[in-house]
């Protein structure tokens, strides 16, 4: 990095209802893999800080989960994870999916978004799809502002994009760049996440359960990380705990012959590998815990609380 040269640093949030792309745009811009990409909706369960450094300056992205109506204590977490994140960051990237029409989800989204004070992308992401509700998003905000888009002023940008393909993605982190301030670097220039290991590392499970899973148990599932243990200067041992929240969903997981799980094992271990650096033995473990969505305890042992 240039010593004499001005960089511009901060944090962008990336907030929008499930299913918007929030993830796959983190991991577009980022080029490495940090958050759950799932066509399942709320996959993503936290605040997962992707940072990008070049010579511009420096970018914390927060991935945060999708805006919904809370039903359970856990669901209260979620939200409360994204108010967070709209009150703690410098820009605010609205990130809308296009091909879907606007929801109850997504008036509250712009109400909370409207209240803060940070400016404020909208990201009107998916073009690639059919953008059929593209003005209804545009009038949304208008709504919102009782304003024109046209009249609305500089803290408000129009981003058509596709995080899946990369349309407009480039041209959305040299925005960023040009809406920071001029700061210090947050973080040391090679890092890339501050997402703690434990917590990535049952993301990672908890990744190859949906996909296998699909709609059979999409919120029923938890993991956490009870143990890792280096056994050797080559090997270190992990024990990861699946929670469920009835007996009859015990065999959905394990599936015939132990096929679902061994399959989650075998995938999550590649990745987990490849994080670590290092050969993993993985062993896995269900556990059967009724309303532990409630349960403030296991809430904080999941590093929701």
């Amino acid at each position: 990095m240039n010593g004499t040269k001005k960089l511009r640093c901060g944090i962008a949030a990336i907030v929008g209802r499930p299913n918007t792309g929030k993830s796959t745009l983190l991991n577009n811009i980022l080029g490495e893999k940090l958050s759950i990409v799932s066509k399942i909706p709320q996959t993503t369960r936290y605040q997962i800080r992707g940072i990008l450094t070049d010579e511009r300056g420096q970018i914390v992205f927060i991935d945060t989960p999708g805006m919904h109506l809370p039903k359970n204590r856990m669901g209260s977490c979620l939200v409360r994870q994204i108010d967070d994140a709209i009150a703690h960051c410098d820009l605010i990237i609205h990130l809308v999916d296009v091909s879907e029409s606007p929801g109850q989800e997504e008036r509250l989204m712009v109400e909370k978004i409207n209240a803060a004070d940070a400016k404020i992308i909208l990201g009107l992401n998916k073009i690639d799809l059919k953008a059929v509700f593209l003005d209804s998003y545009i009038k949304l905000w208008e709504e919102a502002r009782l304003k024109k888009i046209q009249e609305m002023t500089a803290d408000f940008i129009l981003m058509p994009m596709s995080g899946l393909k990369g349309t407009n993605v480039d041209k959305l982190v040299a925005t960023l760049f040009e809406q920071m301030l001029e700061s210090e670097m947050l973080y040391p220039k090679d890092i890339l996440s501050d997402f703690p290991q434990r917590l990535a590392i049952a993301d990672m499970i908890r990744e190859k359960l949906f996909l296998l899973l699909r709609q059979e148990l999409p919120y029923a599932v938890a993991v956490y990380v009870d143990e890792i243990q280096p056994r050797s200067k080559k090997l270190t041992f992990i024990r990861a705990v699946i929670l469920i929240e009835r007996e009859s969903q015990k065999q959905i997981v394990i599936g015939k012959d132990g096929h679902i799980l061994k399959t989650v094992g075998e995938q999550a271990r590649a990745e987990i590998e490849t994080l670590l650096e290092r050969k993993v033995f993985l062993e896995t473990h269900v556990k059967v815990k009724p309303g532990w969505q409630e349960d403030p305890s296991t809430l904080r042992q999941l590093g929701f609380l």
